[in-house]
């Protein structure tokens, strides 16, 4: 018989906040450039292209004592339906016993997780002296990522954004600003991107495209890019010559030529694998981050399990000292 801890979200709301993330984030980062952490093949099936879609993704992390998965669903249709368009389960084991610690939501550690990614990108290789930040993208993945900036790059003073529905653009910096007092909100619409772009030291996308809209002629030099939406074969944000033409950085090499941004790049023979440096070697120091001010440097963020299984385990962690959730006996 084992106990296995059950985390709903306000569990997890009440053990782990955006700082406790990024720690988390990074360290995963961290362990698999050391080879103390690993990913399996991500199983990704479309039930309905563009509509409904499951992915099943694993890995462990020895150099902490963990392995696990996290099962994901995604539908487009259910926020008509009033429910989340997004939802699934992570499984926490642990190494030494080989038996199960817990489970958790997904919906919550998946949001504070990337956003965690695109803090780190941030603060790892864009200038310290950004000042405008452009997020494209105002879903729920925008809100995560201007979540993870508050934290990471609180020098920011302008944040620009855009969706493709400008409704949806001026909603985010309704609802956004009061939170963000110390930020200047702007809603620009998808049409003026060319100019919100060049005006930019740092730029987020985030969104489900599949034809890209970020061109290299609008980037300016020393500007840093986070590529958070191509997570699958057949999604894109950016052009291939633009990504060829930054200094180009990844949470796993293999991933993001898989199915990253850098995917069309790669296939174009643009951007070889040699050219690609894993982030976690730039914490570990093994390699250089951004080298000059004028560098245009790019963060291909696919999203490992690592990342997840790292800041489940650290809520697990908190909530067996503080006796949280719900203990169940198998």
């Amino acid at each position: 018989m084992y106990p296995l801890r059950l985390l709903d979200r306000s569990h997890f709301e009440k053990l782990v906040g955006i700082p406790e993330a990024i720690e988390g984030v990074e360290q995963a980062y961290r362990l698999f450039s050391r080879g103390e952490a690993g990913v399996f093949p991500v199983i990704v099936h479309q039930f309905e292209p563009g509509r409904r879609e499951m992915d099943l993704k694993a890995g462990h992390l020895a150099g902490a004592g963990v392995f696990g998965m996290k099962m994901l669903g995604w539908c487009a249709e259910n926020p008509a339906r009033n429910l989340p368009p997004l939802a699934g389960l992570i499984i926490v084991m642990d190494v030494d016993r080989q038996q199960p610690l817990g489970i958790l939501d997904g919906t919550p550690v998946t949001f504070l997780r990337t956003g965690a990614a695109g803090a780190i990108g941030a603060r790892t290789f864009a200038r310290k002296d950004s000042r405008t930040a452009l997020i494209v993208g105002a879903g729920n993945q925008g809100r995560a990522q201007l979540l993870g900036l508050s934290f990471a790059m609180p020098q920011l003073e302008t944040i620009l954004v855009a969706d493709i529905l400008e409704s949806q653009s001026v909603r985010f910096v309704e609802e956004q600003q009061a939170l963000y007092p110390r930020f200047k909100l702007q809603a620009v619409p998808f049409s003026g991107l060319s100019r919100a772009t060049e005006e930019s030291d740092l730029i987020i996308t985030c969104t489900r495209s599949r034809e890209f809209f970020l061109k290299k002629e609008w980037v300016s030099p020393g500007t840093h890019i986070n590529a958070i939406g191509a997570d699958m074969p057949g999604k894109q944000e950016l052009e291939p010559a633009l990504v060829a033409s930054a200094k180009v950085f990844a949470d796993s090499a293999t991933q993001v030529v898989a199915k990253g941004e850098c995917q069309h790049a790669a296939k174009l023979g643009l951007v070889p694998a040699e050219r690609i440096t894993e982030i976690g070697t730039v914490l570990e120091g093994m390699k250089p981050g951004r080298l000059s001010a004028e560098e245009i440097t790019l963060f291909d963020a696919t999203g490992m399990a690592i990342q997840d299984l790292m800041v489940a385990a650290m809520a697990l962690n908190r909530a067996e000292k503080k006796g949280i959730g719900t203990v169940v006996h198998f």
